[in-house]
Order: C-alpha cells, then structure tokens, then sequence
C-alpha cells in the first residue's frame, strides 16, 4: 500500500511498479487480520542417527503439469477445494522463481516482486496490462496511449534431456518503450518521431486491414507481429506462468511434461525430442508466426457443481480484496495440515500495536511497539543537543528523508515539536503522532542531569548520541554512556 502513494519511501525495495498508483484499486485491503498460529514440529518423525533429518519424504507438486493434476495434488495433500487452491497460488504474485533450483527463469509479475497484490491474476486471465521495463515505471500503451492488450506464448528452451520445461511467457501488444530506448532500432525511433502528439499518440499507429494509413483509434492492427505496434515481451524481466497455474485458467493437458489438447501444441512433442532447434514456442498450424493457443477456459470444477476454476481466477483479476481473503484462510488451513486438531492462536499481534515497514537504507530492522497515549493537554517542546555543532539546531522528523536528524530551528514546524507521552517513555513528534525510534527502540528511560538529560534505550543501557547527526542527514545512534555534550539533551519550550 506504500508503492502505491510513495515509490521514494526509504521503506521499499527500488525495483517496483504499481499499474495504478494513487488509485482505490492499488490498495490492499482485507477484511480481517491473518490469524498466525504456532505448534508445529520440524520433524515429527525424524531419523534416530539425525535428527535433523524427517523419514517422511517430501511430496511437491508437479510445475508442468496441467490444471487437473494441480486441483488432484492440493485436494489430496491439502484437503482444498478449487477456490482455495487458486488462492495460494496468488503467492506468485511475490518473489520469482530460481532458474538454478527450477529451470524456470525470469519472474511471475515484472517490475513488482516485492509487492503483495493481485497483478498475478490480472496477468493469467490476460487483462490488459502497461508494459513497464524502466527503473521510473513508465506505463507503455498501444499507439493511442491505451493500455494495451496482453497474450501468452507456450515456450521451452530445451534445457533437459527431454526438451523441458515447458512454461508459458506474457506478452503486450504495445509501441517501443518510450522511456527505455536501450534496444530500439532505427525503425523504432522513426515508429515514435512520427507520433502524433495532439491526437495523444505514443508511436505511429500500424495499418488497419487492407489499408496503408495509419489506423484509427478504434481500428485493430492488421499485422499485430510486425510495424510500430507489436507484441512484445520485456527484455530480461519478462512475466512467466507454470503449467499447473495457467491450467488452472485454460483447459489443456499434459502428458509426459508435453502439453496437447490445443490447437498451437501441435510442434511440441517432435521438436521438444529434435536437437534442430534451440527453442520451441506454441504456433497455431498454418501460420509462421508464434501465438497463443487456442484453449478454452478451464471449466473444471471442484467439488463438481462448485465455481469452475477458470471462473475464480477472473473473479481474483477483478476483486483484490475478494482474493487477499480467501489466500488468508487457504494459507492458514494450509498451516495446520497434518495437525487434526489443530494448532494454538498465536498472542494477538494486530490490537494496539504498531510495526512500522524497515528501512533499506541503514542496518537496522524495525521492532513492533506498543504506543503510548499522550495528553493533549500536555507540554509541547523541542529538543536540543549539546554538541558545539548541533548549536542552533533541534531534533526533528526529516518528511523528505523519513529520518530523525538534527536541523536549523524553525518557527511552527511542528516536525521539529515532540510530546511525552503519558507512560514517560516515548517522545511523540507531533507532526507524526508516532515516537522517536532509534535503532527500532522506542521506549526510553530519561536521566537528569541538572538542566540537561540523557536518554537511555533501557534494554542496552545505551545512551542517545548525535555525534554522527552533526552531518546533515545523519541520524543519532546509540553508545556506551559516557555523558559528553554529544549524549546531553535540553528541552527549549515551545512559546
């Protein structure tokens, strides 16, 4: 939810994209909290030589296989139904896979690993998509700015004995990246100077049908392979889906790790066992180009007479909320496989406790706390320092860099004001509503010495020292006690 307001926030990962940031849709929003439980063993049956070691072996599922197989592996392990199998599997939406450990490369949702959404099911079902593939996330339309419509190729490069595995590759119909032009040829740039600004056009638009002017916003492209406007997949990022999850969208088999039962199969089975060719991508029979095969959508249903699968995907694509539920309660039956009565409700994490994201930036995790009120009614102050070069200057909250750190004083800026709070171990910035935390402590104990003070993190005995913050931009830190200038704090009054 923070990618969606704020990509600069020291809390994310850089490499992110959201499709819609600063829209309703963007936000996260599920209508409970997960419930986090504990009791399970590592090992429940484990060798008496090494005990590290289960006696039971592993049981996984199997990437390359299709939908049926998918929904017969988590019914039989899992005990799920097809709602909740499609439920977990929006766990794609964060992380990729590793070409080391898997033979499947690039990653589920480009440009967004790092965040927890439904963009995964918005790319299965194919909804039309922005082609993102620089570090700023500009959106790539088709030649009128429109986001663009989106396929998927069956593809394998061959990299078993056996010519697997077969994985499936997202592509958008789109112009070249107009804030990328690392791989642009001259055509491309010829495609993008010809644009028409004052009709909104990101490139020149490609012919219609039997036509050689440029088609009209409505028009469809007649040679969507080929011009200005092309499907086009993203170089060293591009979006994948396994076998076992698109089957879960189209209605195709697998038979030995071949795919069929789709027109653009055809090829595989002969060229995946031939060393003529490096890789293999679906194409339908009759023409030269790669494309999509021509499955239908997957009907298959479980329990029978439940939402067919294909169906619940589409629903995920349309409704994050509807998904972020249902993955909740999945993954936490999932928790308390093999455990028949269940496992103990871990104390409540969510009431009146606050875990602030980490920053990237720096060495330090952050701690959840339990904030303390504070009186409304009480003193408004500001902090100073001791140290010669911190004269002049009071501790604040820093909104441009999230960081606590020292600056010239300034009259109302309430980033610079700080409360106690009423338990006397946190100090509340006003501006924020939320206490100093330094090195993820926020409780503090306060020592008095004479009109100056030392704070002390209690669970080090540690003292705050700005030694460092006399660089602009740098925070306090802790430090064994020894009560110089640069560990003694004065309050100044707020008038």
């Amino acid at each position: 939810n923070i990618a969606c307001v704020d990509r600069s926030n020291p809390s994310l990962i850089r490499s992110h994209c959201v499709h819609e940031p600063n829209t309703t849709a963007c936000f996260v929003e599920p209508s409970r909290n997960i419930q986090f439980q504990h009791g399970r063993a590592d090992c429940t049956d484990f060798d008496s030589e090494f005990p590290y070691k289960a006696t039971k072996a592993e049981h996984h599922p199997n990437p390359v296989a299709d939908g049926r197989a998918t929904i017969e592996f988590f019914r039989d392990e899992f005990d799920f139904n097809g709602r909740e199998t499609v439920a977990i599997f929006g766990a794609h939406t964060f992380g990729k896979p590793s070409i080391r450990n898997s033979l499947f490369p690039y990653t589920w949702t480009s440009s967004a690993i790092n965040l927890f959404n439904n963009d995964y099911y918005k790319n299965i079902v194919a909804k039309d998509r922005w082609y993102i593939n620089d570090k700023e996330c500009g959106r790539v339309g088709d030649a009128y700015g429109n986001r663009p419509q989106t396929r998927w190729l069956a593809h394998t490069r061959k990299m078993t004995h056996r010519g697997g595995p077969v994985f499936w590759i997202h592509q958008n119909h789109v112009c070249p990246s107009l804030y990328n032009d690392k791989n642009w040829s001259s055509a491309d740039r010829q495609c993008v100077e010809e644009a028409d600004a004052s009709l909104g056009q990101q490139c020149r638009p490609d012919p219609p049908t039997g036509e050689s002017r440029p088609r009209t916003r409505d028009e469809p492209d007649a040679d969507p392979n080929r011009g200005c406007e092309r499907w086009k997949l993203i170089p060293g990022a591009d979006e994948i889906a396994l076998n076992c999850e698109m089957g879960l969208y189209l209605d195709f088999q697998v038979t030995d790790g071949i795919p069929h039962g789709c027109s653009g199969f055809e090829h595989f089975s002969a060229s995946m066992a031939s060393d003529d060719k490096k890789a293999v991508w679906s194409q339908i029979p009759g023409q030269k180009d790669k494309a999509q095969p021509d499955c239908k959508k997957q009907m298959l249903a479980e329990p029978a007479g439940s939402t067919p699968l294909s169906q619940i995907m589409e629903e995920y694509a349309d409704d994050q909320t509807q998904w972020v539920d249902d993955f909740m309660a999945a993954f936490e039956k999932m928790m308390r496989n093999g455990y028949p009565d269940g496992l103990t409700n871990s104390p409540d994490i969510h009431t009146n406790l606050v875990c602030p994201m980490p920053s990237i930036i720096g060495s330090y995790t952050e701690n959840c706390y339990q904030q303390e009120s504070v009186d409304s009614d009480g003193a408004v102050f500001k902090i100073g320092n001791r140290h010669k070069e911190l004269a002049g200057k009071v501790y604040q909250w820093n909104p441009s860099t999230k960081l606590f750190d020292f600056a010239e004083e300034q009259p109302g800026a309430t980033n610079q004001l700080w409360r106690l709070s009423s338990g006397g171990h946190q100090l509340i910035n006003e501006m924020t509503g939320l206490p100093l935390s330094v090195e993820s402590n926020v409780n503090f104990r306060f020592e008095e010495d004479g009109d100056d003070y030392l704070v002390i993190n209690p669970m080090t005995g540690k003292a705050l020292d700005c030694f460092a913050a006399r660089k602009p931009g740098k925070e306090c830190r802790t430090w064994k006690k020894h009560g110089k200038s640069n560990q003694r704090f004065f309050v100044i009054m707020a008038a």
